[in-house]
């Protein structure tokens, strides 16, 4: 097997010393998967992918990047890895136009302007119709795929984002997860923090649930789609049995 895109190995992390939300956590993340964090509220999902991304302090164990160790490189550092993060909110200048959203990403990176966008703006041709609308007027949708077209312009091996379909309709999120499968055929990793279940396993190739900042049950989506224990806490399928241990 080929060196893994992404290796997260025994991961304790948390904003206060001595209270770690991440307890303990694997995950492995293959070149060319979409991979997603699943989890109940406060399981720590959030939280895992901040600390592969440099956002939340790490107290123990360590992240490689293919196969460079990431661990203690700072947030803004992380894109010059290769690593783009999509924060859950506050993802675009909602003041500045969609053009100038774009440009000032291609500023960052120090990338040629016109060489940056144009991939993109092929990728996202609703972005170049709206390229002179300020972020804030656009819709849930339009805006969150500004914010993963920001992310692009420099060129990342993995993309991670926190709740893409978060208040987005169900229409929107298809929009969106099949531009994310878009992004994964040009040959990026995707890893995604999902509370709606049924469509992160419509996208994904593998996920892992993660319980009390651990993970519980990986596997690939078909199985987690028929895992009894999933059904039960968050398909909304009761069998009778005693779905994960600590997942209340």
């Amino acid at each position: 097997m080929s060196e893994a895109a992404l290796r997260v190995d025994d991961l304790e992390a948390g904003y206060e010393p001595g209270l770690p939300i991440v307890r303990g956590a694997n995950l492995t993340v293959q070149p060319g998967e979409i991979v997603a964090i699943l989890g109940p509220n406060g399981a720590g999902k959030s939280s895992l992918v901040k600390a592969v991304a440099g956002l939340v302090p790490i107290t123990r164990g360590r992240v490689f990047l293919h196969g460079r160790d990431i661990t203690r490189i700072p947030a803004h550092q992380m894109v010059l890895e290769g690593l783009a993060f999509v924060p859950q909110t506050e993802n675009v200048f909602i003041n500045l136009s969609v053009a100038e959203n774009l440009e000032l990403a291609a500023a960052i990176v120090k990338a040629r302007r016109q060489a940056a966008l144009d991939p993109v703006y092929a990728m996202f041709p609703d972005l170049l119709r709206q390229r002179a609308l300020p972020a804030g007027q656009l819709s849930g949708g339009q805006r969150q795929m500004l914010a993963v077209a920001r992310a692009l312009i420099a060129k990342p091996r993995l993309l991670v984002l926190d709740e893409p379909s978060a208040g987005l309709s169900p229409l929107l999120v298809s929009q969106v997860f099949a531009k994310l499968r878009e992004v994964r055929d040009t040959g990026i990793t995707v890893l995604l923090v999902e509370q709606n279940v049924k469509s992160a396993l419509a996208l994904a190739d593998r996920a892992a649930v993660l319980v009390e900042g651990r993970e519980r049950i990986v596997g690939s989506s078909a199985e987690l789609l028929q895992d009894e224990r999933v059904a039960a806490l968050y398909l909304g399928r009761h069998t009778g049995k005693q779905a994960v241990a600590g997942g209340a």
